[in-house]
């Protein structure tokens, strides 16, 4: 009945705080109204009635108008033509972008705006790997190749593609602070937790009792032996007597 008694009032203490206004919850949907982008709602593929907290905010290029602009009108020149690939068949995203050869890859992306995700920065880990021309190249430590042979009557460069890895953003659900379903899940899990407390409970007071019969059991051996010692001690006295 205790137990019960304890699982009630529990439940009845998470069912009032999730429903009960939440300081910190207005406090971050204020502060993250200074971040929100003024830009239309994204089509994000959610279920009706998902009120997310962020919006991605456009990017620079995006606001100015220039992400359409070909290499020579953003000001990038070089001689060999590269054209960044990140995916395959219909989802691929293509960067065209120019360099001179022996120029850093990585100087190359960062300025055509492709992103591509560095580990170690040393050219040890792989993180980078990218694929040209058959080749894995390690674009934060390789260059733009120097061996490449000009076409012998236009004396242009061929395009070079490089083939970088796609990158996979985790999507967290960040709508409302609760739902029906997590307010049932947290009453479940609150309840899986005061059984596991009473289970220890039972399990901690068994090894108590084992443990102080043992105790009590080592103390009666001990005394009997010191009385057989104090009475072998008499005997011994009066025999000599």
């Amino acid at each position: 009945m205790v137990l019960l008694r304890q699982l009630i009032v529990i439940g009845l203490a998470c069912y009032c705080s999730a429903f009960a206004p939440s300081p910190i919850q207005s406090t971050a949907t204020s502060s993250s109204r200074l971040y929100m982008s003024t830009e239309e709602k994204q089509k994000t593929g959610k279920k009706e009635g998902y009120v997310p907290k962020w919006k991605k905010k456009a990017t620079l290029a995006e606001i100015t108008g220039t992400a359409e602009l070909s290499p020579e009108e953003k000001g990038l020149v070089g001689a060999v033509p590269i054209t960044f690939q990140q995916g395959t068949g219909e989802d691929a995203t293509l960067i065209k972008t120019s360099a001179m050869p022996g120029q850093p890859l990585k100087l190359v992306a960062s300025q055509a705006g492709q992103y591509i995700k560095y580990g170690c920065g040393k050219g040890e880990c792989g993180t980078c790997d990218s694929l040209c021309n058959g080749k894995y190249l390690r674009p934060c430590v390789d260059v733009v190749p120097t061996d490449l042979t000009p076409d012998p009557e236009t004396g242009e460069y061929a395009n070079l593609v490089i083939q970088v890895k796609g990158t996979k953003a985790k999507v967290v659900s960040s709508g409302k602070f609760f739902s029906v379903k997590s307010f049932f899940m947290g009453f479940w899990n609150n309840l899986l937790g005061m059984g596991g407390f009473v289970r220890d409970r039972r399990k901690a007071k068994k090894n108590y009792q084992d443990r102080i019969s043992q105790e009590e059991e080592i103390l009666r051996r001990t005394a009997e032996k010191k009385r057989k010692k104090a009475a072998e001690a008499a005997a011994a006295a009066a025999g000599k007597k």
